[in-house]
């Protein structure tokens, strides 16, 4: 048996994040804090290093 993939959401309107089990598209869910009805997942606090490509000093002055 698969264990229940927890996904974090955020209140939109309190602002406080809880786990639930993952709902699909169309159920609604709402924040055990407020009752209001949450539309979005949580975003991780975590830094993403992004590599960028080495430009010439001519292309330097366009941007």
């Amino acid at each position: 048996m698969a264990a229940s993939q927890r996904t974090l959401y955020e209140c939109v309107k309190c602002g406080r994040k809880f786990e639930k089990d993952k709902v699909f598209k169309g159920t609604g869910i709402r924040c055990p804090f407020c009752g209001f009805p949450v539309l979005r997942k949580a975003k991780p606090n975590t830094a993403k290093l992004i590599k960028s490509s080495s430009i010439s000093e001519e292309q330097k002055l366009f941007f």
